[in-house]
């Protein structure tokens, strides 16, 4: 494994604008994607739960037990209700599980355990309203993992911060991460897809901590505890976040970066379209502008135009039928200075490469702030 890692981290690194990930780091027990879901949430056909391979390695990745999950599974036999074999009560039952087990343990330590134990529930309350939040039962298992997370981040080694952003008629809910030792860190805002919300990226986030970077996680407006909005088809949010966060102390203001994960990464780049000065790069993993088709987020523009000022870096597997390599292509090429990463026979988001690759992604940022 060691020799693995070396080898693709070479692949990942240098200044060439296209890196070629190995395949063969699909041999780790996590996730081909996080691939973003269809409007159907039935997650229950025929008295069986449907849970996909890549989804049961997925949310081990994120702290879960893959035994426990696939017991789990078996033991759900319909989608709706609040009681045994639910899917919300099942995955629910769970989460309250390791969240009382990091309850006792914040009492008496040690602190690490508690941590994971809480890390652990927040995975199991992410399965109870996975894909996404659309009724009673998944609100509550959503409200637990904030809950959960935010005990969580209590015990993190610079404590985790809430941070509410004035917008429209409310406030967007974002959550600090800060870096330890680090006085005026850069900052980066962070967005994941329609079924990845804002707790549920604490495990790429310690990569980007590592590199001294400081990282606000929220939800998209339409998810999450962001679904009082419609989408937002021009990342205002973005910017309201973006001009809220410039007005600390705390923060290099000269120094922020996009990152956008699957929707999120279509975000990200609209956000990037407007070429907005005071971001200073961003990343657009596993999500595409789509020039010259019919749900571009650019109609006007066609291959080739530049669109934005940069630096953009563009990640995603080879296999991803949304965003297929030339779609990629043609995205970061829109980017007067921009990157593209190329995942080996990764699917959406590529999610088994985020072990080696976030630590990279984070380098990349810091590479890109200017001097």
């Amino acid at each position: 494994m060691p020799r693995l890692r070396k080898t693709l981290t070479r692949a990942l690194c240098g200044s060439a604008a296209i890196c070629l990930a190995v395949p063969l780091f699909v041999l780790l027990a996590v996730s081909a994607s996080f691939a973003q879901t269809s409007q159907n949430t039935q997650n229950v056909k025929d008295g069986h739960a449907v849970l996909e391979e890549r989804r049961i390695r997925a949310y081990t990745y994120l702290g879960g037990d893959e035994n426990i999950i696939r017991q789990t599974v078996q033991r759900i036999t319909k989608q709706d209700g609040d009681a045994p074999g639910s899917w919300v009560y099942e995955w629910r039952t769970l989460g309250e599980y390791y969240e009382g087990r990091g309850d006792a343990l914040a009492k008496r330590g040690p602190r690490r355990a508690a941590l994971d134990a809480y890390v652990t529930s927040v995975a199991y309350y992410a399965l109870a309203w996975f894909p996404r939040v659309t009724n009673a039962d998944e609100a509550k298992a959503y409200d637990q993992q904030l809950r959960a997370y935010q005990k969580a981040g209590t015990l993190f080694d610079v404590p985790l911060e809430v941070v509410k952003v004035p917008f429209k008629d409310g406030v967007i809910t974002t959550y600090l991460h800060k870096p330890v030792g680090v006085e005026k860190p850069p900052l980066v805002l962070y967005a994941g897809g329609v079924d990845q919300y804002k707790a549920n990226h604490y495990r790429p986030v310690q990569d980007f901590l590592a590199k001294g970077l400081a990282v606000a996680t929220f939800d998209l407006p339409g998810f999450g505890e962001s679904r009082q909005w419609e989408r937002d088809p021009k990342s205002d949010a973005h910017i309201a976040i973006l001009e809220h966060y410039l007005k600390r102390g705390d923060i290099d203001t000269k120094r922020i970066s996009l990152f956008g994960q699957s929707y999120g990464a279509g975000a990200s780049l609209r956000a990037a379209l407007r070429n907005d000065p005071r971001v200073t790069s961003v990343v657009a993993f596993c999500g595409a502008l789509h020039l010259g088709e019919k749900n571009s987020l650019v109609p006007e523009a066609k291959v080739g135009d530049k669109l934005i000022n940069g630096p953009l870096l563009v990640v995603n597997g080879t296999r991803d039928p949304g965003s297929p390599v030339a779609d990629l292509m043609s995205t970061y090429q829109s980017a007067k200075v921009g990157d593209l990463w190329l995942l080996g026979l990764g699917e959406h988001c590529a999610v088994e490469y985020y072990p080696v690759v976030m630590p990279h992604v984070a380098a990349w940022l810091v590479e890109k702030f200017p001097k």
